[in-house]
């Protein structure tokens, strides 16, 4: 019996018409949708991608510009006229404006942008005047109107010149983050500073990254911010400020290579005993600089420090911190002002400074650029021999150091150091593979 071939199914006709009519069939189908649904998917886009839906049809011409929640993100190198223009027809309140990598050209430009944002509402401002590929970059001084922006939530600006504030300047209420990264400040700036800070009531994060003071003279000025969480503070230079209490501070980050030498340490640290976090850059001086320190941080969980044991007084004030952190959990140091020992400390000096709360919590320790000289390896010996819960204790060796002690030295060393904790392990690898922790 013979049997058919197969039928083979017919494919369906290709769609014919007019392209123009098949897109306007297409815009007709997504107008049926819920406006509210419209808006949401347009509100998911980048504002790149949310403009090229004009091309949709006739009636999504303009939907962008009336879709609130835009988020105006422009990426480093974006036409500066491109910017202007989507500011100037976008209707609705711009909730975050953010560009990086503002180069000069684009100067000009950003006259009229801060106006349009203040007249928008504008919530969240990002303005990078830094580009990867500029040697030498020009600083922007930013149009005034950056302080008509009254519903600021958030304020990131970087390499560029502040305005003086105008007068009646009512300050930004709402502002919960300011971040100021090698911000150039007016006359006076220091003062002007103070008072954009203490006309922030609602202030959570502030950094302060290597802000300049034009002025070679500046008065003492202080920063108060009664909600303050996080403080970043790092400077080439002391510029005189100081803090006042921080009632709900958790983070801080205290970094300056150069410290004013009237600097109050004991005062500095005492207003930031309620922190869980917190990295420190010891100041160099000749003697104990946290002598007489009497407050505890009993929160403190993460310690950061930037020390060395060079000298007996660094030694102290390194201690002089330790010994008030009896639930410090994790401990990073990072060796600095690489020079030759002037003191040498051994294990009875330490134990002399022994507490039953010292290192009670502690489970982990990194050393970075670490020299392994006889302090050093004194410090290490002293936390294994005490700390009874550590797990894990990273040494980073300073491999590129002319004094440096030899690795296998070194290691030959750390292996013979007893250990209160029969979890503790030892990881000794060269700075260039600090990358393997981060």
């Amino acid at each position: 019996m013979e049997t058919s071939p197969p039928r083979r199914k017919q494919r369906p006709p290709s769609p014919e018409g007019d392209p123009d009519d098949l897109a306007a069939a297409a815009g007709a189908s997504l107008d049926s949708l819920p406006e509210e649904l419209l808006e949401n998917i347009v509100s998911r886009l980048t504002l790149r991608d949310a403009v090229r839906t004009s091309a949709v049809s006739q009636s999504w011409s303009r939907r962008w510009e009336s879709t609130p929640d835009l988020r105006h993100y422009w990426p480093r190198r974006s036409r500066p006229g491109a910017i202007g223009a989507a500011l100037a027809r976008y209707s609705c309140k711009v909730c975050q404006f953010c560009t990086w990598g503002i180069r000069s050209e684009a100067f000009p430009h950003i006259d009229e942008w801060l106006p349009l944002l203040a007249a928008k509402g504008v919530q969240c401002i990002t303005l990078s005047f830094w580009d990867y590929s500029d040697v030498n970059v020009e600083y922007y001084t930013l149009h005034p109107a950056i302080f008509a922006c009254g519903q600021l939530t958030s304020l990131h600006l970087e390499r560029c010149f502040l305005p003086t504030a105008p007068e009646g300047f009512a300050g930004f209420p709402n502002l919960t983050m300011l971040s100021l990264v090698y911000v150039g400040l007016p006359e006076n700036g220091e003062r002007k500073l103070e008072a954009i800070i203490r006309m922030s009531p609602s202030l959570v994060s502030l950094e302060l990254n290597n802000v300049e003071v034009t002025d070679d003279d500046f008065d003492s000025w202080i920063i108060q911010a009664p909600n303050l969480a996080r403080l970043t503070i790092i400077s080439d230079i002391d510029y005189g400020w100081e803090i006042q209490e921080l009632p709900s501070i958790q983070e801080a980050n205290i970094n300056s290579e150069d410290y004013s030498i009237d600097r109050d340490f004991v005062r500095l640290l005492t207003c930031l005993a309620e922190v869980r976090e917190l990295e420190f850059l010891m100041p160099y001086t000749e003697g104990n600089a946290l002598e007489g320190i009497s407050c505890s941080f009993q929160k403190l969980r993460s310690l950061t420090l930037h020390t060395n044991f060079y000298t007996a007084s660094s030694i102290l004030s390194t201690f002089g911190l330790l010994m008030r952190a009896p639930n410090l959990k994790l401990l990073e140091i990072e060796i600095t002002y690489h020079e030759n020992q002037s003191d040498e400390v051994d294990i009875d000096f330490l134990n002399a400074l022994w507490t039953n709360s010292l290192f009670a919590n502690l489970d982990f320790v990194s050393m970075k650029s670490a020299s392994c000289w006889s302090n050093e390896m004194c410090f290490i010996e002293f936390v294994l021999s005490k700390a009874r819960v550590l797990r894990e204790f990273y040494i980073y060796h300073d491999d590129t150091g002319s004094y440096s002690k030899p690795r296998e030295e070194a290691i030959i060393e750390l292996a013979k150091y007893k250990r209160a904790s029969p979890k503790a392990m030892v990881f000794f690898r060269d700075m260039e593979d600090t990358w393997l922790y981060s």
